[in-house]
């Protein structure tokens, strides 16, 4: 900091509660004309871009360009990525501070809010919020907000629903569902997904449409919903919960040992005692039954991902 910044915050120091405000306000101004260093972060079990950019007051397009990824990149666990800095120096500018909050606090003002895949009252429905629910706004396209939940899940809400602040919301049936991930609420729509993607062909290693192997299937199914699982079916069987055969619900993710090396295929449970996955070369992404002569004996559980 300059001689002459440094007298002024001494001056203001000195002012009560008003030069406090102005202090703050300086600051902002003070530290966005330098620019900032990029950064590194390690991803974690449950981080999508979203949450990332969240967190580090960025947004999702830079951090994909940064990194040579798109908006839907599926994150690999224990991979490094670069958080890009905020770029060359700019001149001090008391309004632009404030137009730099890319993650600010809001809450929904009204009963039964819905959080929406695309900013369209058509797009499908993530789930339903109660009043006073706090969220994070990742950022704004129009009449519609992308936010986030405390959890990471990202979805656009109409922004007349939201007010400045965080909320206080009682804990209600809606709201508990809200804080759980997306498979566990909204289950249906994870079959859904997945089912949409029967026909498509098997290929080893495979994570996108243009082929898929079991693990890379459900990898690509459970991304679109903010959950990132490791490229392994051995690997997933250790995320989320343990659950029972008996307990199965529509959207939990199965196991199978089909060789000697231990768990090595893995689908997604989606009722009626049957389950879709990437089976083979020669079927490619289909459904089979649990009670199968083939599947039956090689069945090892099941894991509820949270």
């Amino acid at each position: 900091m300059a001689g002459g910044n440094r007298k002024d915050v001494m001056l203001l120091r000195r002012r009560g509660h008003g030069g406090i405000l102005a202090f703050c306000v300086a600051s902002a101004i003070i530290s966005t004309s330098f620019p900032t260093a990029a950064a590194s972060y390690k991803i974690k079990q449950g981080d999508t871009l979203w949450d990332i950019a969240a967190k580090h007051h960025t947004t999702v397009a830079k951090i994909a360009k940064a990194n040579h990824l798109s908006e839907k990149s599926v994150l690999a666990l224990g991979k490094s990525i670069t958080i890009p800095g905020s770029g060359a120096a700019r001149q001090p500018n008391r309004r632009s501070a404030p137009a730099r909050q890319m993650s600010a606090t809001v809450h929904t003002n009204a009963d039964a809010v819905c959080l929406r895949a695309g900013g369209s009252t058509s797009s499908r429905k993530i789930t339903t919020m109660s009043r006073g629910t706090t969220l994070k706004v990742v950022s704004r396209n129009g009449k519609w907000a992308k936010v986030a939940l405390s959890n990471g899940v990202c979805g656009f809400v109409y922004r007349s629903l939201l007010s400045t602040g965080p909320g206080a919301c009682t804990p209600t049936r809606t709201t508990t569902q809200v804080a759980s991930a997306v498979p566990s609420c909204e289950s249906g729509s994870v079959v859904r997904t997945a089912l949409a993607y029967r026909g498509a062909r098997y290929a080893r290693g495979g994570t996108s449409r243009g082929g898929f192997d079991c693990s890379g299937f459900t990898r690509h199914v459970f991304a679109q919903y903010g959950v990132s699982l490791p490229h392994s079916s051995a690997a997933q069987a250790g995320i989320g919960a343990s659950v029972s055969r008996d307990a199965l619900q529509a959207g939990d993710l199965v196991f199978f040992q089909t060789n000697r090396r231990g768990i090595s295929h893995v689908g997604i449970y989606i009722g009626n005692n049957s389950f879709v996955h990437a089976s083979n070369h020669g079927r490619g992404v289909t459904v089979d039954s649990l009670g199968s002569s083939y599947y039956a004996p090689r069945y090892r559980g099941a894991r509820r991902v949270k």
